[in-house]
């Protein structure tokens, strides 16, 4: 019997997530965190875990549909 590893992903707006990713959220509250590149550190399918500047965030589908989310390297 073989065994498949599946890596914990997240998606939305036809777009994939997965620790390792660098991701910014262009709807956040202050244009400083408009900016920053965040690091996703666990992905999953209900949200992520992202770090920035040694802080941790826990976002929820629910929070990531309100801030958006794109790959860092996207405009």
């Amino acid at each position: 019997m073989t065994m498949t590893s599946i890596e914990p992903v997240f998606e939305i707006d036809g777009q994939r997530y997965e620790a390792g990713d660098r991701v910014r959220f262009p709807r956040a509250a202050t244009r400083k965190d408009r900016a920053r590149i965040y690091e996703i550190t666990e992905a999953g399918p209900d949200g992520i875990t992202a770090e920035v500047d040694g802080c941790r965030y826990q976002l929820s589908r629910g929070d990531i549909a309100a801030i958006g989310i794109v790959h860092a390297d996207q405009k």
